[in-house]
C-alpha cells in the first residue's frame, strides 16, 4: 500500500488491502468496499480441468509429439464442456491440467507465452523480453479491495516479470525479475495464503502469462475444495498458445487495452504491434465463454490515437453481454515518465476521463466507471 497526494490535493491509497479499511473510513466515514455480482458465474472452472482424465500414461505424456498433444488438448476441451460433477483423479492419472502443464513446459523450449513469441529457450536458461527463466517469482500476495466490483475484493498473487516495458508502469520496480525481491511460486506457498475476505483469486504482475508454466503447476496443488473464480489480470499482449492453455481454468479475464496505435505502443512500451495482438487476444478471451473486463487506463492526450480506436474495436465484438469496459482514471506519471514526455508528465484530468466514458456509452458498451 502506498499513499500519495494528487495535484488537486486529494489523498490516494494505491493498492489498498483489507488493512487499509480503517484508514479509509477515517478519511471518509461512509467508505464501503464496492461489490457487485459476477455475471454468469456459478462455479469455478479449475475443478473440472483438474479432474478430467486425459487418457494418457505419464510416459506417453512425456514422449508424445507436440502436435498430438495439442490436438488432444482441443478434444479434451470439447469434452470439458459437458463434464459435470467430476470425481477427483488418483495421483497416478493424467488430467487435462497435467496436459496443459506439459504443453506450457514445451512452450518454454522456444518461448511463445506472450505476444513477443521470442522463442528463447527459457528451459535452458535463456531469457527473452520478460527476463524470466522457468520459475515464477512472487513479490506480494494480499486481499485487494480496489478491484472492479464484480471481482472485488480479490486475492492478488503478484508475479515479477513482464514482456512489456510501459514507461508509466505503476509497478515498474517489479518488471525485472533479476533485481526484485521475490520468492519462487511453488506448492508450499498455499498454506501461507490468507484468502479470507476474498471473492476472487487474481494472478497479476508484472504479467502472469510469462509465468504460465509455473502458475499451472501451482494450480495443480490448489486446495481440494476450490470455490473462488480465477481472474487473469494481464497486459493484453497475449499469445494464442497461452490463451488456449488458460481455457478451462480462467473464470474472468481482466486484460488491459493499453494502446490503439502502433506508434504509441512502440514509443511507450517498446512493442511494435500492440493493437493487433491485443485485439486478437480479447476476441479469443470472449470466445471462451467467460466474462471479459477490459481495462482502459486513460492517458493524457491519447483519446484520438489510442482510446477511441480501442473502444471502437470493442464495440464490434460479438456477444457484447459478456464484455465490460473498466475506465480507469488514476494515471500518474510513474516510473520513467519525466518532463520530456509532454502531456504524459501530468495527471489525467477528470474531464478527459469523462470524455472517454461518454464515448464508450455512445458506442453502447457496458461500462464500469469510477473516477
Amino acid at each position: 500500500m502506498r499513499l500519495r497526494l494528487d495535484e488537486w490535493g486529494r489523498l490516494e491509497i494505491v493498492d489498498p488491502g483489507l488493512a487499509a479499511v480503517p484508514l479509509l473510513r477515517q478519511v471518509d466515514p461512509g467508505f464501503k468496499v464496492k461489490q457487485a455480482p459476477l455475471p454468469g458465474f456459478q462455479q469455478p472452472r479449475l475443478p473440472r480441468t483438474r479432474h478430467l482424465p486425459a487418457g494418457l500414461s505419464w510416459e506417453r505424456l512425456a514422449d508424445a509429439a507436440g502436435d498430438f498433444l495439442w490436438e488432444l488438448h482441443l478434444e479434451l476441451l470439447e469434452q470439458w464442456e459437458h463434464l459435470t460433477d467430476p470425481e477427483p483423479l488418483a495421483e497416478t492419472e493424467v488430467s487435462l491440467l497435467d496436459l496443459k502443464i506439459e504443453l506450457a513446459r514445451r512452450l518454454l523450449l522456444a518461448c511463445r507465452l506472450c505476444g513477443w513469441q521470442c522463442r528463447a529457450n527459457r528451459w535452458r536458461g535463456e531469457s527473452g523480453h520478460c527476463g524470466l527463466g522457468v520459475e515464477a517469482k512472487v513479490v506480494s500476495h494480499f486481499v485487494h479491495i480496489a478491484e472492479e466490483p464484480p471481482i472485488n475484493p480479490s486475492f492478488n498473487l503478484q508475479l515479477a516479470g513482464c514482456g512489456l516495458r510501459c514507461r508509466f508502469c505503476q509497478q515498474g520496480e517489479f518488471l525485472d525479475p533479476q533485481t526484485v525481491a521475490a520468492v519462487p511460486l511453488h506448492s508450499g506457498l498455499w498454506p501461507q495464503l490468507r484468502l479470507k475476505g476474498a471473492r476472487s483469486f487474481s494472478f497479476i504482475g508484472g504479467n502472469p502469462e510469462e509465468s504460465l508454466y509455473a502458475v499451472l503447476a501451482f494450480l495443480r496443488q490448489a486446495p481440494a475444495v476450490w470455490k473462488l473464480p480465477i481472474v487473469w489480470n494481464c497486459h493484453g499482449y497475449s499469445s494464442p498458445q497461452a490463451l488456449s492453455l488458460l481455457d478451462g481454468l480462467v473464470d474472468v479475464y481482466l486484460p488491459d487495452f493499453k494502446f490503439g496505435a502502433n506508434q504509441c505502443g512502440l514509443a511507450l512500451a517498446g512493442v511494435p504491434d500492440y493493437p493487433e495482438v491485443a485485439q486478437a487476444a480479447i476476441a479469443a478471451m470472449l470466445a471462451q465463454g467467460v466474462p471479459v473486463i477490459v481495462r482502459l487506463l486513460v492517458l493524457p492526450g491519447h483519446l484520438a490515437c489510442c482510446h477511441r480506436p480501442a473502444l471502437e474495436f470493442l464495440a464490434t465484438l460479438p456477444e457484447p453481454e459478456r464484455l465490460w469496459v473498466s475506465i480507469r482514471g488514476q494515471y500518474c506519471p510513474d516510473w520513467q515518465i519525466g518532463p520530456q514526455d509532454g502531456e504524459l508528465a501530468r495527471r489525467v484530468r477528470p474531464e478527459e476521463v469523462g470524455e472517454v466514458y461518454s464515448l464508450a456509452q455512445n458506442l453502447r458498451l457496458q461500462v464500469l466507471y469510477d473516477l
